[in-house]
């Protein structure tokens, strides 16, 4: 049993390595990271690797698998962008390269943002809140569907 269940995370593995990496492409889509994308690429994978241990290994449901979704990419990519046209206007005004800046700006805001985002989630399980989820209308959920499937299909 235990060679079934090697198997089976061997072959979902090697499915998810690509997608992370368009995850990564998604997330540093703004051209100040471009350079770096090797690096930020692997960082993907690696945090990915350490989402889904958490998440198999604190899980209640014996049966329970981890994969990133792309639901979060929109507002990661959003946010890297911000941070990025932000620094490079302040340094506009000095002439500074802050291609360092950047890179440790996002990658310290983005893991913030998404370690408070589990915080809360796990809150909202521990505590039963999930059930909040059915007073959303069923267009706002269509919609935001609607516009992650156009996002990831613009950003290739």
């Amino acid at each position: 049993m235990f060679i079934y269940h090697l198997a089976y995370a061997l072959i979902n593995t090697t499915m998810s390595v690509p997608c992370l990496y368009g995850y990564a492409s998604v997330i540093f889509s703004h051209p100040s990271f471009q350079p770096n994308m090797a690096s930020l690429s692997k960082l993907v994978i690696w945090s990915s690797a350490i989402h889904q241990l958490a998440f198999v290994a604190f899980s209640s449901l014996g049966f329970a698998k981890a994969e990133v979704q792309d639901a979060g990419l929109i507002f990661l990519s959003s946010m890297g962008s911000q941070i990025a046209d932000t620094i490079l206007l302040q340094a506009g005004e000095a002439g500074e390269n802050v291609e360092v800046e950047i890179i440790s700006t996002t990658i310290v805001a983005l893991g913030l943002a998404t370690a408070s985002m589990g915080v809360v989630l796990v809150f909202m399980g521990r505590f039963n809140c999930a059930n909040a989820v059915s007073y959303l209308p069923l267009p706002v959920v269509g919609g935001y569907l609607a516009y992650i499937g156009y996002f990831c299909l613009v950003a290739g």
